[in-house]
């Protein structure tokens, strides 16, 4: 991801590329690339295997040197349908070896400047380079934007992993302890709390009771248990807390909430 300042040192190339055009086969990819898709999905299958698929409203960066296969799919019959692409070059290009595939929240305002900036190149009026480096660089401050928001969750879920892991292989039949869980990941129980308030918007014990109610749904659906055992099989070891817990969670009792 653009973690560090990047320095374009020049444009190659601002287009728009409708339905069934563009190569499928790129090898030593001569820039790095920015695609955005409109309309239609696209797998990209690298070198050794590794590969992404780029949907509707996504934004993918191919590297200079890449070697890869490029397929489109597309799920839209507008006359807008395609990809917009900018090709560049950068001042720090071999520290810009991986791909990756992100989501544009401000997806209107991504697909106006790869509009502006295509436009831009095949007018070729005055300016036009220093146009398409603006509408460049706007991009990718919206990149850096969003992704400044949506890595400190991402982070959060690696330094939790452990926890995570150990409380779906354990949450119906073990009392899970908060220090248990910080001790997994190695980190204080303090900010193993802030994690999960990063990652889930909840605290730990409350993201175990929602797996514990959630399965407990599931179990009154079959029709097969009563009351007490769904408490138990689903890590509930207090009736009356299940009940409790439960009514809190869906505002009906176990007992409504089968009969509905």
């Amino acid at each position: 991801m653009f973690a560090n300042e990047i320095i374009v040192t020049k444009i190659m190339l601002a287009v728009f590329m409708p339905k069934n055009q563009g190569r499928p086969i790129h090898k030593n990819r001569p820039s790095c690339g920015l695609v955005f898709n409109v309309g239609c999905n696209a797998e990209y299958v690298f070198e050794g295997g590794k590969t992404f698929v780029c949907h509707d409203g996504e934004c993918i960066f191919l590297p200079k040197g890449s070697n890869y296969a490029a397929e489109r799919f597309d799920i839209s019959d507008t006359k807008d349908m395609g990809i917009y692409a900018i090709n560049f070059l950068t001042l720090d290009d071999e520290n810009m070896k991986e791909p990756w595939v992100m989501k544009i929240k401000g997806e209107n305002e991504i697909i106006t400047l790869f509009s502006k900036a295509a436009r831009a190149w095949v007018k070729k009026e005055d300016g036009f380079y220093e146009e398409c480096f603006s509408d460049l660089y706007r991009i990718i401050k919206q990149i850096k934007k969003e992704y400044a928001h949506y890595f400190p969750k991402q982070k959060a879920l690696e330094i939790i992993t452990p926890a995570l892991q150990y409380i779906l292989e354990n949450y119906t039949s073990e009392v899970i302890s908060v220090p248990k869980l910080a001790e997994l990941c190695d980190v204080s129980e303090v900010y193993l709390r802030r994690m999960f308030q990063s990652a889930f918007s909840v605290s730990p014990a409350v993201y175990m009771r929602n797996l514990r109610l959630q399965y407990a749904k599931e179990l009154m659906q079959t029709d097969e248990y009563s009351v007490t055992d769904v408490a138990m099989m689903s890590g509930f070891n207090d009736t009356a807390y299940f009940v409790r817990e439960f009514k809190k969670a869906t505002g009906i009792s176990p007992s409504a909430y089968r009969k509905n």
